[in-house]
């Protein structure tokens, strides 16, 4: 249970990133290394999510 509730948080916080990453998009390459970071953040977020469902993908 506590699992799944950390699992909800963390895909809220992936998909608020990946908003943002978006909206990044159209501004010039002065903003390349925010939107690593974003990228950067997602991943480690998505390894986190993979580490605390047991792999399972519980947002679908």
């Amino acid at each position: 249970m506590v699992n799944t509730r950390i699992a909800v948080e963390i895909q809220t916080r992936i998909n608020e990133l990946k908003s943002e990453q978006v909206q990044l998009r159209t501004f010039i390459d002065s903003d390349v290394a925010r939107r690593e970071a974003l990228e950067k953040a997602i991943e480690e977020l998505n390894w986190v999510l993979e580490l605390v469902t047991g792999g399972k993908d519980e947002s679908a």
